[in-house]
């Protein structure tokens, strides 16, 4: 129900544009002066102001420049009433950020189709707004999820000069493959907002293949499916690589032993949850073993990016990230993260 805040001190007026809004479906309030004005407007949420141009004290006028000069309510339509028909007056009135204005006596067809017409233009205008919003963080989250880390993409290079190196040509062919075909796949998931669980779990099972090989297998890596239909279910593209890479590359640094990462998805109750678990050397000791110049993940950037804008652009509960460390007796025994998604993306 649209509400409507009325300032006018003669009674007579108020009582007949109270009787005409409610029975028009409108929520009317209303006050014989300007002087509580801004109380009024701010503990209400209201889609319109009538506000009479003669009010005792200080003039419509001058709380019109107030109400536009308040950041709260510049687009709150404003439909002056006057019993005046001076064009100098009201002239003055637009340019203050009036929208529109009625004569006294009240012709009540004409305001109802003022009133009608000033909250739809606002309506519509807030409409536009909250879509080239929406446009603008949707075209910044596909620009995010085209990048990944550039250290990747420089050591698999680095990964082909070595065969290259060690004349092993048909290593190095193979290589250059998988990479492009994971590049392209990258650049083609760019373009889009979500992909399928599906789609998302081959990039990654090639993305991790990819890096098994360039690390001549010091990891190994498995991946759980328990979604029921994960051809139907969405996921942010580059959600969960990231979080893949820092736990190949910080996570097994100087690990000691055979690294193992394991990707789990699963769903309850309408939300789907991806939990990865790694056997490094946990955040703490990679903290420390890293140097202070040392590069931050591109991607990992991003992705706290990605998941602040997806938070604006959704409910917040819709997107969740947990890290926990794994430690026994005060040794730790590796990372697990949890990323949480609602599975109904769209």
């Amino acid at each position: 129900m649209d509400s409507i805040l009325i300032v006018d001190d003669n009674r007579q007026v108020l009582e007949q544009l109270r009787e005409l809004l409610t029975s028009e479906g409108y929520q009317v309030a209303f006050i014989p002066q300007g002087d509580f004005l801004f109380q009024r407007l701010d503990n209400g949420n209201f889609d319109l102001l009538l506000l009479d141009i003669n009010l005792p004290g200080r003039s419509g006028i001058e709380w019109l420049r107030e109400v536009k000069s308040h950041p709260a309510y510049q687009d709150l339509p404003v439909i002056m009433i006057t019993g005046e028909d001076e064009r100098s007056t009201l002239a003055q009135c637009f340019d203050l950020g009036a929208n529109d204005y009625i004569h006294k006596p009240i012709n009540e067809v004409a305001l109802k189709a003022r009133i009608r017409t000033s909250i739809s233009a606002r309506r519509f205008h807030q409409q536009q707004l909250e879509l080239e919003k929406q446009k603008t963080l949707q075209s910044r989250m596909m620009m995010l999820s085209a990048q990944m880390n550039p250290h990747f993409i420089f050591n698999a290079l680095t990964s082909v000069q070595y065969y290259l190196f060690e004349n092993d040509t048909a290593s190095a062919l193979n290589f250059c493959s998988e990479f492009a075909g994971l590049m392209r796949k990258t650049l083609d998931n760019s373009s889009k907002h979500f992909i399928t669980v599906s789609e998302e779990l081959t990039f990654l099972e090639n993305y991790l293949n990819l890096e098994k090989e360039r690390f001549q297998g010091r990891f190994e890596y498995l991946i759980t499916n328990k979604l029921e239909e994960p051809g139907s279910t969405n996921i942010p593209p580059m959600l969960l690589q990231p979080y893949l890479e820092n736990a190949i590359v910080h996570g097994f640094q100087n690990l000691g032993r055979q690294g193992k990462i394991e990707l789990e998805l699963s769903e309850k109750n309408g939300t789907v949850t991806a939990i990865i678990r790694d056997n490094g050397i946990g955040r703490k000791a990679a903290a420390h073993r890293r140097p202070a110049s040392s590069h931050r993940s591109v991607a990992m950037s991003n992705t706290k990016v990605r998941l602040e804008l997806l938070k604006s652009v959704y409910p917040e509960d819709n997107f969740d990230v947990t890290v926990k460390d794994l430690e026994k007796n005060s040794e730790a025994l590796g990372t697990e993260i949890c990323i949480r998604f609602a599975g109904d993306l769209h």
